[in-house]
């Protein structure tokens, strides 16, 4: 699933919040936060949910009159290390940094440890042309399309670059009160989180839903599982087959399916 957040100048987001996206996604962590009297680029990155939260919002603190953002990560490619947190240096380049959220259409190559995150951000942002590109229109269309299963948070101190911060797929998540947008509900806790819903609401309908985590269409009528065949989310905990919370139901009860007006249930 992982957990994306852009945080607006001012504000320091909710701790709660980032402690429940760190329980939700707990494959690795990492922040960014965007310097602008000192025209740089803070970044961390750990594989302890305690430590980035408590460095994030100690320097979040520090520094707020620029952009920031925080990510949590559920492994769905490469290796679980620091080298695979969030976030990534576009192209090497510190003045620019990248996190994402989703799943993109990217094969790793036989023997590459990486992410698919971490070569979008190192190979092939920078191919055409790096952060400043997404200020041309067409370039910016591709991108959306390049990534339609996912919500992508770019922060750059690059002259260049006409903007600060670019959040491409902000539709796809919410904004809070204060202003922060969370790429997916994981920053609550699975009892006060909204289970994943289909349109249109009969199992049997013709049509099609999108998986909460990664956007992927599924034709309503021809589910066969409960995890999505894109990323392998559950329908109803919206967490990694690996990780589902909801396996032990399954195990003890009938298929999990679709109630009108109710959700996913058994």
């Amino acid at each position: 699933m992982c957990m994306l957040c852009l945080v607006p100048p001012n504000v320091i987001p909710s701790r709660e919040k980032l402690e429940n996206s760190a329980l939700n996604n707990p494959h690795g962590f990492g922040f960014a936060i965007v310097i602008p009297s000192e025209n740089r680029i803070h970044a961390e990155r750990t594989m302890n949910p305690d430590t980035s939260i408590n460095r994030f919002i100690e320097m979040r603190s520090k520094y707020l009159d620029g952009y920031a953002l925080w990510h949590a990560r559920l492994a769905t490619h490469g290796s679980m290390t620091v080298d695979n947190c969030h976030p990534f240096k576009v192209g090497g380049d510190e003045r620019t940094y990248l996190a994402h959220n989703g799943i993109l259409p990217i094969v790793e190559p036989t023997g590459d440890t990486r992410s698919d995150t971490r070569i979008f951000a190192e190979d092939l942002l920078p191919a055409i042309g790096g952060v400043s590109a997404l200020d041309n229109p067409q370039v910016m269309n591709l991108i959306e399309d390049f990534t339609s299963g996912s919500k992508v948070a770019i922060l750059t101190v690059d002259t260049r670059a006409e903007y600060q911060a670019y959040l491409i797929h902000e539709s796809k998540g919410t904004k809070d009160t204060t202003g922060v947008w969370w790429s997916n509900d994981s920053c609550y806790l699975p009892s006060s989180r909204n289970w994943y819903s289909v349109k249109p609401l009969d199992f049997g309908s013709e049509g099609s839903g999108f998986c909460y985590v990664c956007d992927t269409e599924v034709q309503v009528g021809q589910v066969e599982t409960d995890y999505c065949p894109t990323c392998a989310s559950c329908y109803m905990c919206n967490m990694h087959k690996g990780d589902c919370m909801c396996y032990h139901k399954r195990a003890t009860s009938k298929p999990a399916t679709y109630h009108e007006g109710g959700g996913w249930g058994w």
